[in-house]
């Protein structure tokens, strides 16, 4: 391998795509021969390959609140994760529980996100102040926004009402574009 800095390094977000296994064959061997000879390079992937472990764990322990694509939720499905979802109407409400066996909590959030370039989202949960989160990610062709919290916190809480608010903001300013509520409650196991 090489030890000078790379003349031609690798984008960000190729590498993750060949890290996911999502590039057409050509680009992938284009890249394998890249990494082969370039220690810069290389080592960007390995570091990729070290924060997505992490993240595999945090998510396996329930400790991460995030907003995911589809695909994210469909990669982890794929490697036999027990994920419990929650489909919620645009201004809805839904009843939810967390059983023992789930590894992740997916809400899939139902909103007009047609013409939408950016969402924001603002968590009001009982007894805290509200959370922002700016930017998220989402799907305007699927008409939803994913969000996984963070399922070993939801174990232990005591019925509760948790709502998020979704925020299309543009150059005029946001606007709300929906409003879901969770009524927690603890699981009971049928009897």
């Amino acid at each position: 391998m090489s030890t000078s800095d790379c003349k031609n390094p690798i984008e960000f977000s190729a590498l993750i795509e060949y890290w996911l296994g999502e590039l057409d064959d050509a680009a992938g061997e284009c890249i394998d021969e890249h990494v082969l000879g370039c220690a810069e390079c290389s080592a960007r992937l390995a570091q990729l390959v070290a924060l997505g472990g992490g993240i595999r764990a945090a998510f396996q322990q329930g400790v991460v609140r995030a907003f995911v694509t589809d695909g994210f939720v469909k990669r982890l499905a794929e490697r036999g994760v027990h994920i419990r979802e929650y489909y919620v109407p645009c201004n809805g409400s839904v009843n939810c529980s967390v059983a023992p066996g789930d590894e992740v909590l997916v809400a899939r959030l139902e909103a007009p996100l047609a013409g939408v370039g950016r969402v924001d989202a603002i968590s009001y949960l009982t007894d805290m102040p509200p959370e922002v989160f700016r930017d998220i990610p989402f799907d305007a062709a699927m008409g939803e926004v994913v969000v996984t919290p963070k399922i070993a916190r939801i174990r232990v809480l005591p019925p509760h009402r948790h709502r998020i608010q979704l925020l299309a903001v543009d150059s005029q300013g946001e606007r709300v574009i929906g409003d879901y509520t969770f009524n927690h409650a603890p699981f009971k196991p049928h009897t």
